[in-house]
């Protein structure tokens, strides 16, 4: 691989250093029109998402903003990231968990649309405002994802009101005078199963069907969250996204006719299958080691990219203008932890310092996840389009890492 988005890789790393992140603009657009699409096409009243959390560069966000999609926040700074992007209020989901009353306070400030993650949160949003509008995240008793650490529902998960207590939840909330609602559900990250989706809707309306056809209500929207995934290794298959559509929906009008449910609009919050295909991250090698095993000591660790030592994640690493594969190396970066081991044993060109390593599919909590540990700066990011680049996020400099610690 030696271009992103018609620009070539070592221009980039020569004009920006690295590490370096790099999103191809024309694959963002690309990801966004086909879930769109696909969607639009069984579905007239729904809206995307985009998950800030996968990636909150300001300047993505306003190319989201650009293509018609809302936003799904989890904190007060994304909150406040998406108005500074131009997100109006109404294009706003708040969905966190163990929210703080000062983040609900920021939430109800802003009148967004909160998905509360338990009974006691709403306890603490009812000291802060009297809610309208109220939306729990249910844990269904299941989950999956492409690594325990990112699954999102079941007995182990720490999201969501238990599905025996949601009776009771919007109960209270009618009590109190609420009158509008929502529900939301999201059980697992990096799905490739158009079914599952399906299985997961059909789940959700058993759970809350009866209730709110016992409780009167009918939904101003349901969430059935994001999880739309995005093959990371040569053997995974594409989503298709269009059957997911097709056997969502056929469970969703069903459903929401058996139980009397109205027409509620369809919520969706994509941030990998947005994104995670459009990052790469531009890395060079520092040094070779023939220790008791091969060692290629690149300029980006767990540091930069936190996936690999965090759960295992697979990413494939590419070697600018090689492709012969020679022996098995260790790839690691420069942080004083042996978890910085990013890939064992993996099948790799013979490399010198100085070459440069494309690390494929890391749109997607790639730089979100990075950090200043072994005080290591934050990398620059840019935005390729069609043969421009822009630069959306300067190196970090020593300056700016001290910054928030002077006071003199």
């Amino acid at each position: 691989m030696d271009k992103i988005g018609n620009i070539d890789i070592k221009e980039l790393a020569n004009e920006f250093g690295t590490p370096l992140y790099a999103y191809d603009k024309f694959k963002i657009i690309d990801n966004y029109n086909k879930i769109f699409e696909a969607f639009r096409k069984y579905f007239t009243k729904f809206r995307i998402h985009y998950s800030i959390k996968s990636n909150s560069n300001l300047h993505i966000l306003k190319l989201f903003r650009e293509l018609g999609s809302g936003v799904d926040c989890s904190s007060p700074f994304e909150l406040l990231l998406a108005l500074k992007a131009g997100f109006e209020c109404p294009d706003i989901i708040y969905t966190g968990n163990y929210e703080s009353i000062e983040d609900l306070r920021l939430a109800c400030n802003y009148n967004v649309k909160i998905n509360l993650d338990d009974t006691t949160s709403y306890k603490r949003l009812k000291q802060v405002c009297t809610p309208k509008f109220v939306s729990f995240r249910v844990n269904p008793g299941i989950g999956k994802g492409g690594f325990e650490g990112i699954t999102t529902g079941g007995a182990d998960a720490k999201f969501g009101v238990p599905y025996e207590l949601l009776q009771q939840a919007y109960l209270t909330a009618l009590k109190d005078g609420v009158g509008s609602f929502g529900i939301h559900i999201m059980t697992g990250s990096n799905i490739l199963e158009p079914m599952y989706f399906a299985e997961v809707a059909m789940k959700l309306f058993q759970i809350v069907g009866k209730i709110f056809l016992e409780l009167k209500i009918q939904p101003e929207y349901i969430d059935i969250g994001g999880g739309f995934g995005i093959p990371y290794a040569d053997d995974e298959k594409e989503l298709d996204i269009e059957l997911t559509a097709k056997l969502l929906s056929e469970v969703y009008f069903e459903q929401c006719e058996k139980y009397h449910l109205g027409t509620p609009e369809l919520k969706l919050e994509p941030g990998r299958y947005l994104i995670g295909n459009a990052g790469y991250l531009i890395t060079k090698v520092n040094g070779v080691k023939n220790g008791y095993k091969k060692f290629v000591g690149i300029d980006a660790g767990m540091n930069v990219l936190l996936r690999p030592a965090l759960y295992g994640a697979h990413h494939k690493v590419l070697v600018y203008g090689k492709t012969e594969l020679t022996n098995l190396v260790q790839i690691c970066g420069q942080i004083c932890e042996n978890s910085d081991v990013l890939w064992k044993n993996v099948p790799f060109p013979a490399v010198s310092e100085g070459d440069i390593c494309i690390i494929t599919d890391v749109g997607a909590y790639g730089f979100a996840m990075a950090s200043n540990y072994n005080g290591r700066p934050l990398p620059a990011e840019v935005l390729v389009d069609n043969g421009k680049v822009k630069l959306i996020r300067k190196r970090q400099t020593f300056e700016d890492y001290c910054r928030l610690m002077e006071n003199d």
